[in-house]
């Protein structure tokens, strides 16, 4: 079995560039690595490296595992694995998510944990993904930098004196350097710009 940080795109192999939705399902199908592995490295890599750039609000690590557990149970048995079988992916804190707590980057949902899962989680989830937590963005998705988040403001990776863009820079920086990301694919909403800005401002 490859070591997990190797299919999770470890800084020195170029498998990290290159790692795609495809790959990553198919090495857990032919047993290079598991779905739990997988997660756990990107909960390394959050925990080492988030500190610093602030993408995160919440994890969810429990349900994380949870989900990977069943994909991994569903290869062990050599069933037909769903299409994001153990993808990691983190939603955008506007977006609910059943027993994990859902703010919008504001304080006045400090403590709201929905009963249910938006629909974009729920067939996110039936198809395979491995959701690891809720991404910063600025209050309530109004803004323009993520420098208004009640939490605390997202930092360009690529430059920490510098914004990301919002409202979604939580998700933006998660991403934004593939070979050592926090994260493989997010999920956000653009209403005012918020993915064409970071198209315009990181190319």
């Amino acid at each position: 079995m490859i070591a997990k940080n190797e299919i999770a795109g470890k800084e020195n192999s170029g498998l990290g560039s290159g790692l795609t939705i495809e790959t990553i399902r198919n090495a857990i199908i032919e047993d290079r690595t598991t779905a739990t592995a997988l997660a756990g490295d990107y909960y390394e890599r959050i925990r080492r490296e988030d500190p610093e750039i602030g993408a995160f609000l919440t994890l969810c690590e429990e349900r994380a595992l949870a989900q990977a557990g069943q994909i991994d149970q569903m290869a062990a048995e050599g069933s037909r694995l769903p299409p994001l079988a153990g993808v990691p992916i983190a939603i955008k804190d506007v977006m609910v998510t059943r027993g994990v707590r859902t703010t919008a980057g504001s304080k006045i949902l400090e403590t709201f944990v929905p009963p249910y899962d938006c629909t974009a989680v729920a067939r996110l989830e039936a198809a395979g993904a491995v959701i690891l937590g809720k991404l910063n963005c600025d209050e309530f998705a109004m803004g323009s930098s993520n420098e208004n988040s009640a939490y605390h403001a997202v930092h360009n990776p690529r430059d920490k004196s510098r914004v990301p863009g919002g409202s979604s820079g939580g998700s933006a920086a998660a991403v934004a350097r593939r070979w050592r990301s926090l994260l493989w694919v997010p999920i956000r909403a653009d209403r005012f710009g918020s993915l064409r800005r970071f198209a315009a401002w990181w190319d």
